[in-house]
């Protein structure tokens, strides 16, 4: 079973890898739908007028973590990005130095997009017109957007080989297209909002039902954005995805069809026990998980792992492995710790004793 088949090293490497990539993944999504989500109520006030109390407890939640879920996005995003290197050296490297300046205008992007979270979370700021309002949450949307599109194509091109490098490189474009891209993208960002419905289920409670409007239809666009994705991919991969990926695939399904049924019950105004909004969190997860294993799988009928076997075998004989332990244990306490104080509620100055 994938990546179990894999030599040892190698296997260690892969493992750590999509485990890592998968707590990144949770909340990217949060980042990405989230700024997504924000835009559109932003088009939407500015257009139309107001909306829900709902919309609005969940746009108030919104705005009030999402600094901090950037910050861990990107910190959660430091390990798979380090893994990668150790995995796909040549391919990796060499995408990056091929859309060197796209690729080093994400620093930029991130930092104006982080400043522009908290100015749309000031309290000064909401009492702004509300085109004003809509003006930076499109912006902060088109700086995660940009990322999310830098990232994808330059996954695609460090798969594409050396005759496509030598081609990009003549060319010497800032771009590269592709048409596994679009569709790729898509699936990355409509598959993103169950997540972020997910999360905001549990930080908003009593917008759960109208978070089930939101994450129903984006369930079924993300099966079909996957639908259309498996169809562009090569032969090659698509027989990977099934004759190898099955039981990733069918944890993914499993998740979908889990969350689709819960979320259709709180639609229909279900009330969920505490234990059945874990179980639509671990679906989540499972979704996500699987999918992200598929993708790996994708990038290893475009690239020859076994080509990087000694170089994985190197890196593993390295020493280090105890201080990686205790560094990778003092690190998850300590972001545990920083969770349950941003979760406590606000101290009201004005109380006894305070």
């Amino acid at each position: 079973m994938f990546p179990f088949d894999q030599p040892a090293s190698t296997a260690f490497y892969l493992v750590l890898y999509l485990g890592t990539l998968v707590l990144h993944v949770v909340p990217m999504n949060y980042v990405l739908a989230g700024s997504s989500y924000l835009a559109l109520l932003g088009v939407w006030e500015a257009a139309r007028g107001g909306v829900s109390d709902a919309h609005q407890r969940i746009a108030a939640g919104l705005r009030d973590w999402m600094p901090f879920a950037l910050s861990v996005a990107i910190t959660a995003g430091v390990a798979p990005l380090l893994f990668l290197q150790v995995l796909y050296k040549q391919p990796f490297y060499t995408a990056n130095l091929l859309l060197l300046h796209r690729w080093m205008a994400i620093l930029p992007v991130l930092i104006v997009a982080f400043y522009l979270l908290y100015l749309q979370k000031s309290k000064r700021f909401q009492a702004r017109p509300a085109v004003v309002r809509m003006l930076v949450s499109v912006g902060i949307f088109l700086c995660f957007g940009f990322v999310a599109w830098s990232w994808t194509e330059n996954h695609v091109l460090s798969t594409r080989g050396q005759d496509v490098w030598i081609e990009q490189y003549a060319r010497g474009g800032w771009f590269y297209g592709d048409r596994e891209l679009p569709a790729r993208l898509a699936l990355w960002w409509v598959g993103a909002f169950p997540m972020l419905s997910m999360i905001l289920a549990w930080q908003v409670p009593s917008a759960r039902k109208a978070l089930a409007r939101v994450a129903l239809p984006s369930l079924v666009a993300a099966a079909a954005a996957g639908v259309v994705y498996y169809f562009q991919l090569p032969a090659d991969a698509r027989q990977s995805v099934v004759s190898v990926g099955w039981p990733w695939l069918t944890l993914g399904l499993i998740g979908w069809v889990a969350q689709v049924a819960l979320w259709t019950m709180v639609w229909r105004g279900r009330q969920l026990r505490a234990e059945l909004w874990l179980g639509l969190s671990a679906a989540a997860v499972l979704t996500a998980a699987g999918v992200t294993v598929l993708r790996e799988l994708r990038r290893l009928t475009a690239v020859d792992i076994t080509e990087y076997y000694e170089a994985h075998a190197a890196a593993a004989r390295v020493g280090g492995w105890w201080l990686f332990a205790a560094l990778l244990a003092m690190n998850a306490g300590l972001i545990v710790w920083v969770v349950r104080i941003a979760c406590r509620p606000p101290v009201d100055a004005d109380s006894p004793g305070t």
